[in-house]
């Protein structure tokens, strides 16, 4: 793929994140990074506090967010610097987006968006139900304030993960204008 580039691959919980920054991470010979990762990382140091509150809330307190969107930052700065191209995967709100566009923007790669959406309803609830926590209330919330990035590739977790990362390759290897 030549230079390095930074993607991120955003969408609500349970849409496939996940397994699309794997597969297409392994497909474009990339290093894939996430928030979640981030979160386990500082995760084996919190007190008992915090992961009782992710337990029952569902959701991290504000605190382990701002530790964990750090970290992700940095880690991704790194493999930036080393000219290895890198896949961020996270819910990606407005703040994070615009830290990783100031990234990109300072390392001089090209930023790519990808958007990962579940069609299928019930498909999405059967993916939230098998997590700890209230996540259908947690979805509810955060889909009142999540904004998609408008020049985001969409892909839908309907289709395969192999199919997925298909449109991101094919997307992230088209000539710029």
């Amino acid at each position: 793929m030549g230079r390095p580039f930074l993607v991120v691959v955003s969408g609500l919980p349970g849409t496939g994140k996940t397994t699309l920054s794997t597969v297409l991470a392994e497909r474009i010979g990339a290093v894939a990074l996430s928030r979640d990762m981030a979160r386990q990382q500082i995760g084996a140091r919190l007190a008992l506090v915090d992961r009782v509150f992710t337990r029952m809330t569902g959701r991290h307190r504000r605190g382990l967010q701002e530790k964990a969107g750090h970290q992700l930052l940095m880690t991704a700065a790194r493999e930036l610097a080393a000219d290895r191209p890198v896949i961020v995967e996270a819910v990606a709100d407005r703040a994070i987006r615009r830290r990783l566009a100031a990234l990109a923007a300072q390392h001089e790669v090209r930023l790519y968006s990808v958007e990962v959406v579940c069609s299928d309803s019930a498909e999405h609830s059967r993916r939230l139900r098998g997590r700890p926590g209230d996540w259908e209330r947690v979805l509810a919330r955060m889909s009142k304030s999540y904004e998609p990035e408008p020049a985001a590739l969409v892909v839908d977790s309907h289709d395969t993960p192999g199919t997925m990362a298909d449109q991101a390759a094919r997307f992230i290897s088209q000539p710029t204008s």
